[in-house]
């Protein structure tokens, strides 16, 4: 049995619950302070996000050949540079300008870590050690959202400095690399497992499946207050709804980190998305609070069924799993911030207000089609049929 560094754990619900507060932060400044216009406020992510995507792979590679551990505590350093830089700002333009290092930072971080999981996992601790990393960073990540209102409204901007203290700290607790991995990484691939056309197709509608889930929580995240608002419904309807989305997604890290049933298999795979691209239009088509909350409990679950499928197969290699683990972070970064905008502007371009759900529900149903093709030929390659 191989167990997590509990200061890993620390450090990933740590660094998630920083980021989501300057994030829930910066908007609302943006909004109340600088009086942002709506465009203004739907590129805030997106430079920051696209040096998240351009770095994480690069990131990613370099983690396999230097420590892991050095770059994510620079990364964090750099995030509190991040972050007490944007404390400062008294323009909107100041914010664009520093947020790639913010972006950078994190590709720092992360790839980095989720690449030390499989580094002090053993083969049969995999799935669960990366459910519990993933718990650690999604509770982080919550309670970013909730804290993030009570700090804008107690603290203001001063909240990105109590931000940047906390990132800087982390930086002290992250642990170094174990004494049996220092040398070589362990092992986690068994001889007897799935042959390697099987696990790279399995990799690769991995990322696709994490590319329009990701996108389809990012919906929800950027464009559901319009909507609750349009209704003449009270905004806590739309607090509740993320809530129960991100609620969900932590219980689906808890449940596919200790139910392995689902590896190289796709039926509860390919259910799961399904079922969260029907969830998201059931919530964008407007449905009534009761049905749009067991929508979003589904549609957190397929988030956390295709996130939970992705790190595991990029992670379950004997080489290269930081540079996979980078390639997972950009296809996440980049859902991050392209779809909701698209669908933003379908939505927009059409006036037809379900329009952009129905977009990135479509999406995910396109993904499915995609996945189903690439695990297909890799059956018949190795003459292994997917139960």
């Amino acid at each position: 049995m191989s167990r997590l560094s509990p200061r890993t754990l620390a450090v990933a619900l740590g660094q998630d619950l920083s980021l989501f507060v300057a994030w829930s932060v910066i908007p609302v400044w943006a909004m109340v302070k600088a009086q942002a216009t709506p465009a203004e406020l739907g590129f805030l992510p997106v430079v920051g996000g696209l040096a998240y995507v351009v770095t994480s792979w690069a990131a990613g590679r370099l983690s396999d050949r230097v420590s892991r551990t050095t770059l994510a505590r620079i990364g964090l350093v750099g995030f509190a540079v991040f972050c007490l830089l944007a404390w400062r700002a008294k323009t909107l333009s100041w914010i664009y300008i520093v947020s790639p290092i913010g972006g950078f930072s994190n590709a720092l971080i992360w790839p980095g870590l989720q690449a030390l999981v499989g580094d002090e996992s053993a083969p049969e601790d995999l799935e669960k050690n990366l459910g519990t990393f993933s718990l650690s960073w999604s509770i982080g990540k919550t309670l970013g959202f909730f804290v993030g209102g009570y700090a804008w409204h107690h603290l203001g901007l001063h909240a990105l400095a109590a931000c940047g203290i906390l990132s800087f700290a982390l930086a002290f607790i992250v642990p170094g690399r174990p004494a049996r991995h220092r040398a070589v990484a362990a092992p986690l691939v068994a001889h007897d497992g799935p042959p390697a056309a099987v696990r790279a197709a399995y990799l690769k509608a991995a990322w696709l499946a994490n590319f329009a889930a990701y996108g389809l929580g990012a919906t929800l995240n950027f464009l559901y207050e319009e909507r609750v608002v349009s209704l003449g419904r009270p905004t806590s309807h739309y607090n509740n709804v993320l809530a129960a989305l991100f609620l969900s997604q932590t219980f689906a890290f808890w449940y596919f980190g200790r139910f392995s049933g689902w590896r190289y298999r796709p039926g509860v795979f390919l259910a799961w998305q399904t079922a969260g691209a029907a969830a998201l239009a059931v919530i964008g088509w407007g449905a009534p609070l009761p049905v749009a909350l067991a929508a979003a409990a589904a549609a957190g679950m397929s988030l956390g069924v295709a996130y939970s499928a992705s790190i595991y197969y990029s992670v379950h290699s004997d080489e290269k799993r930081g540079e996979r683990a980078g390639i997972h972070e950009a296809v996440i970064g980049a859902s991050n911030f392209a779809i909701p905008m698209a669908a933003g502007f379908l939505q927009h371009r059409t006036g037809f207000a379900p329009a952009g759900y129905l977009f990135a529900a479509g999406l995910v149903l396109a993904a499915i089609g995609a996945q189903g093709v690439i695990l297909a030929r890799a059956s018949r390659r190795t003459q292994v049929t997917p139960r």
